[in-house]
């Protein structure tokens, strides 16, 4: 009996995925979104803004917290009270960005960061993740 309760939670352990890593967004062309998820639940967001075709300065914003998951329910704490909810998917679909295929990442479920920060707007894949072109 523990032999089969010991390979039942192997087995499930190997299908949740390991979302700790680097999140990014890959849809805009004028700020980018990185999320970086590290393994003891420290969080920190990266948001990078600049003007089309305007070579002037960067707005560059850091957010820390910490995370946690549940399920397939990833909750973002952040420094300041703010909270990001988001699914995690196994297989995101790379629609978003015209791409066939799909990967690991999140997908906003409720924010109560301000609409500025965009994270309503666009998922975000997993870097490690990422493969552009393939079908899936």
């Amino acid at each position: 009996m523990l032999l089969l309760l010991a390979l039942a939670a192997s087995a499930q352990s190997l299908s949740a995925p390991n979302i700790a890593g680097q999140y990014v967004a890959v849809t805009e062309t004028e700020y980018a979104i990185t999320l970086t998820l590290a393994p003891k639940g420290v969080a920190k967001y990266d948001f990078v803004a600049w003007k089309a075709d305007d070579p002037g300065p960067k707005h560059h914003e850091k957010i820390t917290g910490t995370w946690s998951s549940s399920g397939n329910l990833l909750t973002l704490k952040i420094s300041s009270g703010d909270i990001a909810i988001y699914k995690v998917l196994p297989c995101l679909s790379y629609r978003e960005f015209g791409e066939a295929g799909c990967s690991l990442g999140l997908s906003l479920v409720k924010t109560t960061l301000a609409i500025k920060y965009g994270l309503s707007r666009f998922g975000l894949w997993n870097v490690a993740s990422l493969k552009f072109g393939v079908q899936p």
